[in-house]
């Protein structure tokens, strides 16, 4: 069995899977099925234009010209000779609001290692050797903190906007070609678009999964209260303690 194709160029990508192209950007992932794409254009050396039973153009890029060839060929093989004339009607399109543009992400972090030096060898110049040595491991204990209580803060964001809004479903277990379970289940919204949720467990062939209707990005394993309460408070806890630490580490020299 030949491996699913992907033409991919910087965060973008387009895969083609067995019945559909999946086309990721930033923020956002596009799954259209391959019997509603009626032909496929070659736009430039490394872009093609795909377009619909109803006329609606979508743009893929990729690296090389050599790779676009190929994706090209492979789409053009793998579409039905019968095509379904709903078009764009039958496109799903999911929004991934955590997604950050590698521009952003490369500057913070250009600018986090930048201060983050300067903050060390400031340290070690006023203070001595022993201090930059905490300062450096307490920076990393600081960061690591304030992920794990934002990380935290958000799931719960999400699961009090599913309290209120929330549709709840029944998941089955995914399975990889060869049999075996996968970590993913399997579950459709009332509008048939299917979507996978990573479990906690694999062990059960179903789990209740909660999602939002209004952006289905945001979908969580429904869990039993007691559960919730046990590890949003033992995660709390374990995220506050390593950034106190770490705050105490990168303030220490200075009190």
């Amino acid at each position: 069995m030949l491996s699913p194709q992907i033409l991919a160029k910087g965060a973008d990508s387009a895969v083609l899977e067995d019945d559909r192209l999946v086309i990721t950007t930033t923020g956002t992932r596009k799954e259209i099925p391959l019997a509603v794409i009626q032909e496929v254009r070659r736009d430039t050396e490394t872009s093609l234009e795909v377009v619909l039973t109803d006329g609606v153009p979508h743009r893929v890029t990729g690296g090389n010209p050599t790779a676009t060839t190929l994706f090209h060929t492979a789409l053009d093989a793998a579409l039905p000779a019968e095509r379904d004339p709903a078009g764009s009607a039958l496109v799903t399109v999911e929004d991934d609001p955590g997604a950050v543009p590698w521009w952003s992400v490369l500057g913070w972090s250009t600018a986090f290692v930048a201060a983050y030096t300067g903050y060390v060898w400031w340290t070690a110049a006023a203070h001595g050797g022993a201090m930059a040595f905490i300062a450096f491991f307490a920076g990393f204990g600081t960061l690591f903190g304030l992920l794990g209580v934002l990380a935290t803060a958000s799931n719960l964001h999400d699961r009090w906007v599913l309290k209120r809004r929330g549709v709840t479903v029944r998941a089955t277990a995914d399975h990889y070609p060869n049999g075996k379970r996968s970590e993913y289940y399997k579950y459709t919204d009332t509008h048939g678009n299917e979507y996978l949720q990573r479990g906690s467990s694999n062990s059960t062939p179903h789990i209740h999964v909660v999602y939002d209707p209004r952006k289905t990005g945001r979908h969580v394993q429904r869990k039993w209260l007691p559960v919730l309460v046990t590890q949003y408070a033992f995660g709390s806890l374990a995220a506050l303690g390593v950034l106190a630490l770490g705050l105490w580490g990168v303030l220490a020299p200075y009190i």
